[in-house]
């Protein structure tokens, strides 16, 4: 299990020994990352989510494509987070020098700009409560209200392409993906099917091991004491990445505070750069 999935899982089982008189908390984020990590609901009626961000760690992020004709990067019609202000002020900068952007490759192109560390977090801030994410949780169960997240996080952006993310192997891929492993060099002693999953038992060490069946890569994750089978995907796009570290000098939320925020309502602060 990967470090960044494991704590996921702690900062769960942390809060619900903690706070569980006043709320229930599930655990959902896993790999789909169009999901908040642990959904909120409060005895008082309210519900929310909570982000869960190892630090250092990435914290969102956008595709540009670049336009060779215009000279100029637009906003991908792709990208689960609506366009905003921040968005367009970042957009406005790297097209001052977009030849420099455009060639950022996978090697990438640090975001120097300007008030850039206000800009970045007004953005995070933005996309999260869009997705009604109201605090993030850090290293040391250390709870954070999203609207003071400039306070608690040092934020550095970058321009570089990404592989898209992985998925399930799929059900029409199941069986054969399973006896392409079989009849290479692989020791298998067990395997399973849940739903689109593909799931072997091996002695070996295989995590993050890949191959290509078919034209489709695949890899090895480990998932506790077995491995699950993850289709690579083959799409590569550029994208504004944001990275995050939080700052150990800055004290979270007290849990009194946390406490009477479940017991009572939702903060509604506004936060503009």
């Amino acid at each position: 299990m990967a470090i960044w999935e494991e704590f996921e899982i702690q900062c769960t089982d942390f809060l619900n020994s903690r706070f569980g008189a006043y709320a229930r908390f599930f655990h959902q984020g896993g790999e789909d990352s169009t999901v908040s990590d642990i959904l909120v609901e409060t005895k008082s009626g309210n519900s929310f989510y909570i982000d869960v961000k190892h630090s250092p760690a990435q914290c969102g992020q956008f595709v540009l494509l670049p336009d060779l004709d215009t000279g100029t990067f637009k906003y991908s019609h792709l990208n689960g987070n609506r366009i905003n202000r921040y968005t367009e002020m970042i957009m406005d900068y790297m097209n001052e020098d977009f030849n420099a952007f455009r060639e950022a490759g996978t090697a990438g192109k640090d975001i120097d700009m300007p008030n850039g560390s206000d800009i970045f977090a007004a953005w995070i801030i933005q996309a999260y409560k869009d997705k009604g994410v109201e605090f993030f949780i850090t290293n040391n169960y250390t709870i954070l209200p999203v609207e003071r997240f400039r306070k608690y996080f040092d934020i550095t952006a970058a321009y570089r392409i990404k592989r898209s993310g992985s998925g399930n192997v799929g059900k029409s891929r199941l069986k054969p993906v399973m006896d392409y492993i079989l009849t290479h060099d692989y020791i298998i002693t067990d395997s399973r099917v849940a739903g689109d999953k593909l799931f072997v038992i091996s002695p070996q060490h295989l995590h993050d091991h890949r191959f290509i069946f078919r034209g489709i890569e695949y890899m090895f994750s480990l998932r506790g004491d077995e491995y699950e089978l993850r289709k690579l995907s083959n799409t590569y796009n550029a994208n504004v990445i944001f990275s995050i570290k939080h700052n150990a000098t800055t004290s979270g939320m007290s849990e009194p505070e946390f406490i009477d925020y479940l017991k009572q309502h939702h903060l509604k602060t506004e936060y503009t750069v």
